[in-house]
């Protein structure tokens, strides 16, 4: 069957979920170019760039790998679901993590939160990218953000519908479909046990680059 499978040209992929619109190019186009420089930047050690976002972590099972034509994607509808255990992360593109976890819903006072706890630990300039989310939009991130600048924190912010352009979506990917085995998913205790011990040993036992 696979050898069959394989002479029609389909491949064994995981299939993706997709944003409700496609992003506009020239936005795109412009971040990616901001990007760039920043990477420049980084590079000469002139700044750090961090990539944050939230994932939630339940007992709905990842989306699957399956049968795909060559070239396309197969790609599933989000849906909803109840107990998570969400998490706020801030990845390198050495691949350092620092991420903060509640079983509360993820607000603008919990980034707050996050980005202050952060904050001792920069080594220097640092610009964090975020994308459009409520909560990191919100008034209570806007009137802090004058004074994270003056401790060395800029926020770069993602054009809508643009979740390729953060890397540590990558992270949230591996995490789900690589590093949580089946056992993990025994019920809601074993599952916030193994995203807390993998999350915690991202950079060592667990491991991404994108330098």
């Amino acid at each position: 069957m696979r050898r069959c499978l394989r002479r029609l040209g389909f491949t064994f992929r995981r299939a993706r979920r997709v944003t409700a619109k496609p992003p506009c190019p020239r936005k795109q186009g412009r971040v990616r170019r901001a990007l760039a420089r920043l990477h420049r930047l980084e590079e000469a050690g002139r700044c750090r760039v961090l990539y944050g976002d939230e994932s939630g972590f339940c007992l709905l099972p990842p989306v699957p790998y399956l049968w795909q034509k060559k070239g396309q994607t197969l790609c599933l509808p989000a849906t909803s679901h109840s107990r998570r255990l969400n998490v706020l992360g801030f990845l390198s593109r050495q691949g350092h993590l620092h991420h903060f976890e509640t079983l509360q819903k993820i607000t603008a006072a919990f980034v707050i939160e996050s980005v202050e706890a952060l904050l001792p630990a920069l080594p220097g300039p640092t610009v964090l990218v975020l994308d459009n989310a409520t909560v990191h939009r919100s008034r209570l991130v806007r009137d802090k953000r004058k004074e994270w600048k003056q401790k060395g924190l800029r926020l770069l912010f993602l054009p809508p519908y643009c979740p390729h352009l953060n890397l540590i979506e990558t992270l949230w990917r591996q995490v789900k479909g690589r590093w949580l085995w089946p056992e993990a998913y025994q019920n809601f205790e074993t599952l916030c046990q193994s995203v807390t011990a993998i999350l915690a040993q991202v950079g060592t036992r667990y491991r991404l680059s994108f330098a």
